[in-house]
């Protein structure tokens, strides 16, 4: 997993909230049940320098994976770690997802595609940050995947 992390001036958007960054991920949580996510799972992981936190679910057999960024506001002399902002923001971003959703714009594995997680060397990472990884080779035309589909009934030779 890769959380980014975010330092914000005083003043910038969502720096003013209120809202605790648990609130944020329990309307997260909700808005995925509504919309028939299920095996959903908060992760802590409380091992390096900042406390990570993500939301692992299901839907229709897909993982996703929702990272939180660790989000700091830059004071005069100081950073002051504000996981509250983080909430919001995300919060903010898949319920405007889900709003597509809603109103038939998308369904919902167009609109959380880049949350998709698939299996990393270092435990689950998203498509999107994949897609992020290879931005280069992808520009140049080079980015190659191959797939094999084979006649039902079919088995690959050895």
């Amino acid at each position: 997993m890769t959380h980014k992390i975010a330092v914000l001036k005083a003043g910038y958007n969502y720096t003013g909230t209120d809202v605790p960054f648990e609130r944020s991920v329990g309307q997260i949580q909700a808005m995925l049940m509504k919309h028939g996510c299920d095996r959903i799972g908060i992760l802590t992981d409380r091992k390096g320098e900042h406390v990570l936190t993500s939301i692992m679910f299901e839907k229709a057999g897909i993982p996703y994976l929702i990272e939180f960024p660790v989000t700091y506001i830059q004071q005069k002399t100081q950073k002051k770690l504000e996981m509250k902002v983080s909430g919001r923001i995300i919060h903010d971003r898949i319920k405007a997802l889900l709003i597509d959703v809603d109103i038939n714009i998308l369904d919902f594995s167009q609109a959380m595609m880049g949350f998709i997680a698939l299996p990393g060397p270092g435990g689950p990472v998203t498509l999107q940050e994949i897609v992020l990884t290879d931005r280069d080779r992808i520009a140049q035309g080079s980015f190659k995947i191959e797939y094999t589909a084979l006649p039902k009934g079919v088995e690959e030779e050895p």
